[in-house]
């Protein structure tokens, strides 16, 4: 056996050695790195360096895919065409990272596929053995290692990124929560890639869930980005304006893309199969999870809202006046969409609004009926309804309502009122959110109208057609009620004087003009304090709940005052006063009696005054 015979016998065992010592536990650079030592031992070789055959290129053994990324430690990585490789080049070659090397091997497969080449400076050990027919052998034998430790190291980072993929994917599968599942995906890939950026992009918002993203913005994003979130394909880019290398993964389930996983790398990155794979399979994961929570969510969210439909419904179909009516609609409305404000506006007969007392006292101020004015512009423009998810509308002092839902009440065709909600956050009120409050605002329109109508019927029942003031037996009604519960109050019993010789010197149409006049300044006085009812003919009776008897004599003695001005032709009155409380014991009767007879003294002392009942003399009214 010559010497060139038996040094390809000792490089063939220390192959084997190499081969037989081969495990999944050890970088592919160790196992290459023994690799170049026995080699560089074996032929007497000084320097060397390996190069492994990555997507078309040859890249230095530190810059492999091991590594994650391909030539950013300034190694410069070579084309299998380029002159370095050209034996006849290696003497000129100066100026580069491999200016040592004066010869090179390549290591190829058994399709004669390239795997990697050596870079060296040739010893003359090598230069005679390379001169024999054994270096065919030799580049078979190095082919053989070079694959299997290739494969192996192939064979090892798959079965991590299977168990990194099945790990996620036993996460994806164990919870409902959205956030999870974003932020697990989010950590998949950094700790995957973390020489990479990672963005999500997400098509819908994810009110309470991860910071980590943003919305996606198809007048903004970049046109792989959007090609991969409306293709549901995963795209590269090679972005040369940012200097870098986009990869694009749809966040895809079976019944739509729910976003895009960016990822992004250095300029000069090739993503490997592999790498499109774990990506393209981690992002389907999540798009797939996603949708399961998604899905989970929304059959909660559709259970909540069937109960709060049904309670709604049932509560819609009972007895209640309009103010409670209201109240409940915006307990409902507070617990479900969570607004910063709510208002019900309602409009009369003139087209001009009123704000329930059942609004947030936001619309109390000038800012807020500012902002119901815009919103009543846009309605009875047209609009149908209103849903800003990033509004525009605002004053100085509602700027912060960013997310701002107006629909209309409506009776039959005609718009009788409207709801408005805000909130301070963008893309607060999601669409179906928009569409529940749109359902119940139909469903709670006609009960709305059904009460208006019912309390305008009962209006009409309960009120003097001419004066417009209640009646008596809703007088007495009231008055029963309070002294009932106990409650304190005066009663005033009032006449026109000489109202005949009004009605016989004018006429009947002048004296029922009269009766109007004097009802509309007596409400003026009266308000919202107490109830004032035509009696009979031309007396009116007032009974004012919770006030004093000083109270009563200065309303009495307002009232006496005011009329003959309010009046044309001028006419004066009497007034019988009489105030209770719980701890005289008197019945209704008996507080009208002693009202009456206060008013006969009155009338008797010689009219124009008012007499309070128990007190020693009249009070002339001039």
């Amino acid at each position: 056996m010559n010497d060139h015979k038996m040094t390809l016998y000792e490089v063939k065992s220390a192959v084997f050695d190499l081969l037989s010592n081969l495990n999944d536990e050890q970088p592919l650079e160790d196992n290459l790195a023994k690799f170049k030592e026995m080699f560089m031992n074996q032929f007497d070789i000084m320097d060397a360096e390996i190069l492994l055959y990555e997507n078309n290129r040859f890249v230095p053994l530190n810059n492999s895919d091991a590594a994650q990324k391909n030539s950013s430690s300034g190694h410069e990585a070579y084309t299998k065409d380029h002159p370095i490789f050209n034996v006849s080049f290696m003497s000129h070659a100066s100026g580069r990272e491999y200016e040592f090397a004066d010869d090179s091997l390549i290591i190829r497969d058994i399709h004669l596929a390239p795997l990697g080449a050596l870079l060296f400076k040739a010893s003359e050990k090598w230069h005679a053995f390379a001169l024999t027919d054994h270096l065919k052998d030799l580049k078979r034998v190095f082919g053989t290692f070079i694959s299997q430790a290739v494969k192996m190291h192939e064979l090892s980072v798959k079965e991590k990124t299977y168990r990194h993929l099945f790990e996620v994917a036993e996460l994806f599968n164990s919870t409902m929560e959205s956030d999870v599942i974003l932020e697990g995906l989010l950590e998949a890939v950094t700790e995957s890639y973390p020489a990479y950026d990672v963005s999500l992009l997400l098509s819908n918002e994810q009110k309470g869930k991860t910071n980590e993203y943003r919305l996606f913005d198809y007048a903004n994003e970049r046109a792989s980005a959007i090609d991969a979130f409306l293709s549901g394909d995963l795209t590269i880019e090679n972005a040369s304006d940012i200097s870098s290398v986009l990869m694009n993964a749809p966040i895809r389930g079976r019944q739509g893309i729910y976003g895009v996983l960016q990822i992004t790398a250095p300029g000069d990155t090739e993503f490997t199969v592999t790498h499109k794979s774990f990506i393209r399979s981690i992002a389907n994961a999540a798009g797939s999870a996603l949708e399961n929570a998604s899905l989970y969510d929304q059959s909660h969210r559709l259970v909540d809202d069937l109960r709060l439909v049904n309670e709604a419904s049932r509560k819609l179909n009972s007895n209640l006046e309009l103010d409670e009516m209201i109240a409940f609609l915006k307990d409902q409305f507070l617990h479900a969409f969570r607004p910063n404000e709510i208002a019900f506006v309602f409009y009369d007969e003139k087209c001009d609004y009123s704000i329930s007392r059942s609004s947030t006292s936001f619309f109390t101020n000038d800012a807020g009926k500012t902002f119901i004015e815009t919103v009543s512009l846009r309605l009875r423009g047209g609009e149908e309804a209103i849903f800003d998810v990033n509004t525009k509308i605002c004053t100085e002092d509602v700027e912060n309502f960013k997310s701002i839902v107006a629909l209309p009440i409506r009776n039959g065709g005609e718009m009788i009122g409207f709801i408005v909600l805000m909130h301070q956050k963008e893309y607060f009120f999601s669409f179906d959110s928009f569409k529940l409050m749109r359902s119940l605002i139909g469903h709670s329109s006609l009960a709305i109208s059904n009460i208006m109508l019912r309390d305008q019927l009962q209006e009409l029942v309960n009120k003097d057609h001419l004066t417009k003031l209640f009646t008596r037996s809703y007088l007495d009604e009231i008055v029963t009620s309070s002294m009932d519960n106990e409650e304190s109050g005066i009663f005033l019993l009032m006449d026109v004087d000489n109202f005949k010789l009004v009605n016989d010197s004018y006429g009947h149409t002048t004296g029922d003009l009269v009766l109007q006049q004097i009802a509309s300044f007596i409400l003026t006085k009266v308000g919202e304090r107490g109830i004032a009812s035509r009696w009979g003919g031309e007396e009116i009776a007032i009974f004012v709940p919770s006030a004093t008897i000083e109270e009563g004599v200065d309303l009495a003695r307002q009232l006496g005052e005011g009329i003959p001005a309010a009046t044309d032709p001028q006419v004066t009155v009497s007034i019988g006063l009489a105030g209770w409380s719980p701890e005289d014991g008197k019945s209704y009767k008996e507080l009208f009696q002693s009202t009456d007879q206060a008013l006969y003294h009155a009338k008797n002392y010689g009219k124009n005054r008012f007499v309070l009942h128990g007190a020693a003399s009249a009070i002339n009214c001039r």
